[in-house]
């Protein structure tokens, strides 16, 4: 009986002490991937100018459309698992101005050049968040004849998420989709033709990282 009891409890034994061990060998758990390395990535969005129709197209009662669908692409590195840098180009669309009574519309155009620095949280495997800060060189154009373009440069700044495409990874890609926001502050002059403008662009684009 001595001898059933003992055999009984040592098989109780093994089986509590399987698991532990088995959780001490997973402890601590591996490291998330960093994704490190060079990548691109483009897409579309929508673009507002938030002070609406300024300077050469703005007054006489006219209608202002301040907002236009956008687009762009962007090139990176992300050197480490919390940062990253790039080089972007989004073209912001036009704020139209439209005549009392009239269709004759008139226009200023926006695109800008971007660089800037991310800094990234990384909440999981496959899911991150990022703010941005940077500078830009923007040139607006107009349709009203006998006007010149106008180029200048200030801060832009942005938040984002983005999601990594497990799915993908089982085929070999690395892609991902990011939904951002960016902010670019005084787009233009306050003394030139164009006025100073902020303008806002919510995006959705796909990456594709190379590693």
């Amino acid at each position: 009986m001595t001898r059933s009891l003992s055999k009984l409890f040592a098989l109780l034994l093994v089986l509590v002490a399987t698991p532990a061990i088995a959780q001490q060998r997973n402890y601590p758990p591996p490291p998330m991937p960093t994704f490190t390395g060079p990548y691109i990535g483009g897409g579309i969005g929508y673009s507002q100018a938030k002070k609406g129709c300024l300077g050469l197209i703005s007054g006489g009662g006219r209608a202002c459309d301040d907002n236009d669908f956008a687009w762009g692409g962007y090139a990176g590195y992300r050197m480490f698992r919390f940062a990253a840098a790039e080089v972007a180009y989004h073209d912001l669309g036009k704020v139209t101005a439209t005549g009392t009574g009239t269709t004759t519309t008139e226009d200023v155009h926006a695109v800008v050049m971007d660089l800037t620095g991310l800094g990234i949280l990384q909440i999981d495997e496959n899911f991150s968040a990022f703010l941005r800060m940077g500078a830009y060189r923007a040139t607006l154009s107009t349709s009203i004849r006998g006007v010149d373009d106008h180029t200048n440069g200030n801060v832009t700044y942005g938040a984002g998420v983005e999601w990594n495409l497990a799915m993908m990874r089982a085929y070999g890609a690395n892609a991902g989709v990011r939904l951002d926001w960016q902010r670019y502050k005084k787009v233009g002059g306050d003394t030139t033709l164009y006025g100073s403008n902020n303008y806002d662009a919510l995006n959705a684009s796909v990456y594709w990282r190379f590693r």
